[in-house]
């Protein structure tokens, strides 16, 4: 089952149709929630005029919510049902509101006081939730679209590769775009540039809803409730050892990207590198991607994920060495923006792959699915390495007495280089946990998923035999009459 050319009846080739749509879904959501993660937090502070520890509080709030309304957000999908099926028609709304409450958080700086705090309190966290309500979604088609795992190694470059584009273009561009459209209202600026980002991600959702086929059900149990879902993913190991390693690789560079304007801004005194180091990310991210299949099948997905996860903590050393002045600026920027590139394509590819591995796990086990609940909490660490990192940032900032838009004291830029780099720690510890807890390699997912196979083809052979009883006995009624 493992060799993707040699695929059953029961596992379909995936057309390249659906790789195209789908994998076009992701670039404007990834662009619009790059630009939130890149820009807000500093939108907010040297914008809007908001104190770095007001914000950090907020976003802080905001996750705590997401804690609760994430898992809600995920059942509710799983008990849809519609003409166009449980995920489509929420991929679709989700973006339109993460379109309209995007906008509203780039439009802060036109509060002032209590009344600025309490409008980005309401906006912001409704912007978590409407994310949830698209990104969820669009993962859990995965498991729908193939449950080959070759297949979806070929599969899922195709999101990962139109992420990585817009997630760039929204970082690389985002300084200039501010300019441009504002005309020396920044203000005004961010606001149009996070406008084109949310009708992006409703033009790449609609595309997805159009033309992506799904091969199997989008859901193995109608009958659960909230409890008994969060119970099984809970309980399913292999999901929280996934969940543990995630968490230590979206907090470790979360914090450090959210620092990476004041790093450029203030430590290595030349902001327009930031732009510089992301055009060298993109070059990398996207032969790593088109070439992702390949690099597995010769060295193996565990190594690539282990190289992916731990590359962080060095990709952070030589630029913060070169802010010390222990190497050259501009090569080691060249050098940083090559190694993050690799490590973000390729980390952000394989988890996708290995939800919905987990997923597979957890069906196997419990005898019952529910993506959506998976996805929707991973979807919460998507977005705690842009929140609960800038709270951490917000709080640290304040303490290092940062002030806006002003020089430095030397002791504010070494703790913020020192941070910079010494949080990516927590990306070797995400790998340990990868090396020495995760299962779900090699034999292991091939029996998983030669049993989900069997007994997918033993419900469509018992619906078959099901349907042949149900019409022979209405021809025998009719004769009998």
């Amino acid at each position: 089952m493992s060799n993707s050319a040699d695929i059953s009846p029961a596992t379909p080739k995936v057309t390249m149709q659906t790789k195209l749509s789908y994998g076009y879904g992701s670039f404007g959501k990834d662009f619009s929630l790059a630009l939130v993660n890149v820009f807000l937090f500093f939108y907010l502070t040297d914008v809007a005029g908001m104190s770095a520890a007001t914000v950090g509080i907020i976003f802080l709030v905001a996750r705590i919510w997401d804690t609760i309304n994430d898992p809600i957000w995920g059942y509710i999908v799983a008990k849809t049902n519609t003409r166009w099926g449980k995920y489509k028609p929420w991929l679709l709304i989700g973006n339109v509101f993460n379109f309209i409450f995007m906008v509203a958080c780039f439009s802060t700086h036109y509060f002032e006081g209590t009344a600025q705090i309490i409008y980005l309190s309401v906006v912001y966290i409704c912007w978590g939730m409407a994310y949830t309500m698209c990104d969820a979604p669009f993962w859990s088609l995965i498991p729908t679209i193939t449950l080959d795992k070759g297949e979806r190694e070929g599969l899922l470059p195709y999101p990962r590769f139109t992420a990585t584009i817009g997630s760039y273009m929204a970082s690389g561009f985002g300084i200039y775009a501010v300019n441009l459209f504002g005309q020396g209202d920044e203000g005004f600026g961010y606001l149009i540039y996070a406008a084109i980002g949310g009708l992006l991600a409703i033009s790449s959702a609609w595309v997805t809803c159009k033309w992506t086929e799904q091969n199997y059900e989008e859901s193995g149990s109608d009958d659960f409730n909230i409890k008994e879902a969060i119970s099984i993913v809970t309980h399913n190991k292999q999901f929280l050892i996934f969940l543990s390693l995630a968490f230590c690789f979206v907090i470790g560079t979360g914090i450090s990207g959210a620092l990476n304007l004041y790093m450029f801004k203030y430590a290595i005194k030349d902001e327009s590198l930031f732009s510089t180091m992301v055009f060298a990310s993109s070059v990398v991210a996207i032969p790593a991607l088109i070439g992702f299949k390949a690099m597995v099948n010769t060295i193996g997905r565990k190594l690539v994920f282990i190289l992916a996860i731990t590359l962080p903590f060095f990709y952070t050393a030589v630029l913060t060495l070169a802010s010390w002045g222990l190497l050259p600026v501009y090569p080691m920027v060249l050098l940083s923006g090559g190694l993050s590139g690799f490590s973000t394509a390729v980390y952000w590819l394989l988890v996708m792959i290995m939800v919905a591995d987990t997923v597979d796990y957890g069906d196997t086990v419990f005898n019952m699915r529910s993506e959506s609940i998976y996805y929707s909490l991973h979807t919460l660490l998507a977005k705690c390495s842009g929140a609960v990192s800038s709270a951490v940032v917000g709080f640290f900032l304040t303490a290092v007495n940062y002030v806006p838009n002003v020089e430095q004291s030397q002791e504010t830029i070494d703790a913020i280089v020192i941070l910079y780099w010494g949080i990516t720690f927590l990306c070797l510890i995400g790998g340990a946990i990868y090396i020495f807890a995760y299962k779900l390699n090699g034999s292991v997912l091939d029996d998983i998923q030669r049993t989900l196979t069997r007994r997918y083809m033993d419900k469509v052979v018992a619906n078959a035999v099901t349907k042949d009883v149900k019409d022979d006995l209405e021809a025998l009624k009719k004769i009998q009459d």
